[in-house]
């Protein structure tokens, strides 16, 4: 019962969104050509992008954004962003560290090993106090971003202006909101502050974290498996712990390691090193090109599995970020009406940003990957960086009641699904949604009073 709803779930929206395709939008001027060049070509001429999530993208250059259509102006923002750029997690230096401590003792680390160790022991001592947290470059992100807002957007500043804020109650997701309303500070003196970083916004920053009140159809581990013998057929393992490792079987045997989990833990800390301000990789010559593309293709065939769509997962993670939508749509109708907030900022995880650019099918975003390859294709891993996210910027014309919206993802020009753009109806973009959030919460409620009826029953 649970795989024929999801499956009635995820049909009925895919044909709301065909349908939309046809509906009336307000042209403006040409973007950029987008880079239609394979993934595969585009990391070889920038090895940094297959730092996938831990990816820092260039948010000291400048964004392009079309102009808006003649005497429109902006009156009115709405965001929803990922937090700054972070160290990485103690589960992942403590595997590392571990791994390589007892392989010095068992005298089974080769000579790029010994240096590795000591390379990496010396960076350990820190960072692990820093584990998770906002790094000097996530602050400088967040300042960045907010100071581009204020002087793309100046009108939203004029007269009396208020911000609502709110991130989740995580400490690197509130020290980006205090980093970007900082900056915004500094620029308007006047402006008025509500900000707050309690878990009680959870359910609208990050609805699919944490308990929920039913079972999910598969846990996050059946839905992301079918990764796991792909990377291993894919990704040469045996040749990059055997340049560490003199029996690479012993070192994982003895601490009771996961190959897998391993390789892709080593290489997201090195990746994470991107995300720190003077501090050198000590993993950067463990992987070959060729084992950063494997290692970057498998591992985003695993994110793609629960925050994206892919064929067979079944996963409900974008789902849950109807509610995210609904809010977002709901706040902006009360604020426009009521003229009170001029900006309504939130801030989240990747985890929750991303599902939320699936479920609208931001820049084709919601379509069902097949293959690892066809994954990297529809989401590009850099797409979803530390500092990513939503931009919602609203204009109108003198009194007109005509409102309209553009989306920028990443602070650049995104389409949707609704016709030409990148300026949209506010009344088209409601109308185009509704049905799509409407009919995900009905699946999830469904959902909820299946599980209720099971727990019942066993109790």
């Amino acid at each position: 019962m649970v795989n024929t709803l999801y499956k009635w779930g995820i049909a009925l929206l895919c044909a709301v969104m065909a349908a939309g395709c046809a509906s009336s939008g307000t042209t403006a001027a040409t973007a950029p050509p987008a880079d239609t060049r394979p993934v595969s070509e585009i990391v070889l001429a920038n090895p940094s992008l297959t730092g996938s999530l831990m990816y820092v993208y260039d948010y000291k250059a400048d964004k392009y954004t079309a102009p808006a259509p003649k005497g429109y102006k902006p009156f009115y923002v709405s965001t929803f962003g990922r937090h700054g750029a972070r160290y990485a997690v103690k589960v992942q230096y403590e595997m590392i560290k571990t791994v390589l401590d007892y392989a010095s003792q068992a005298g089974l680390l080769t000579e790029r090993g010994k240096r590795l160790r000591e390379d990496y022991n010396a960076f350990y001592k820190d960072a692990i106090y820093c584990e998770g947290e906002l790094t000097d470059i996530g602050r400088e992100q967040l300042r960045t971003i907010a100071g581009r807002l204020f002087e793309r957007f100046p009108e939203v500043f004029e007269g009396d202006t208020k911000i609502a804020a709110i991130s989740s109650p995580v400490p690197r997701v509130i020290m980006s909101m205090v980093s970007f309303i900082d900056e915004l500070q500094e620029r308007d003196k006047t402006l008025t502050v509500d900000e707050n970083g309690s878990d009680s916004y959870s359910p609208l920053v990050r609805p699919n974290w944490g308990p929920l009140d039913f079972e999910r159809p598969k846990s996050i581990e059946e839905i992301v498996a079918p990764y796991i013998p792909y990377f291993r057929s894919t990704v040469d393992i045996a040749g990059i712990l055997g340049r560490i490792f003199t029996k690479p079987e012993k070192v994982l045997a003895g601490t009771k390691t996961d190959d897998v989990v391993l390789v892709r833990y080593m290489f997201e800390v090195s990746n994470g090193f991107g995300c720190i301000s003077g501090q050198d990789s000590p993993f950067e010559d463990l992987f070959t090109p060729e084992d950063r593309f494997a290692i970057f293709r498998a591992a985003w065939s695993r994110v793609m599995r629960f925050l994206g769509r892919y064929d067979g997962a079944e996963s409900l993670y974008p789902d849950f970020l109807a509610y995210t939508l609904k809010d977002i749509i709901e706040k902006a109708n009360a604020d426009i009406a009521e003229g009170d907030v001029q900006l309504r900022l939130r801030f989240s995880h990747d985890s929750s940003v991303m599902p939320l650019a699936v479920l609208m099918n931001l820049d084709g975003k919601g379509r069902t990957a097949t293959s690892p390859d066809e994954a990297l294709e529809i989401f590009h891993p850099w797409d979803m960086p530390m500092g990513g996210g939503f931009q919602f910027i609203f204009y109108r014309k003198g009194k007109n009641e005509d409102i309209l919206v553009k989306v920028l993802w990443n602070e650049e020009d995104a389409t949707l699904p609704i016709g030409d753009g990148p300026y949209y109806k506010w009344e088209d973009f409601k109308t185009f949604y509704a049905p799509i959030i409407n009919n995900t919460l009905s699946m999830l409620d469904v959902l909820r009073g299946e599980s209720r009826a099971r727990q019942k029953a066993i109790n």
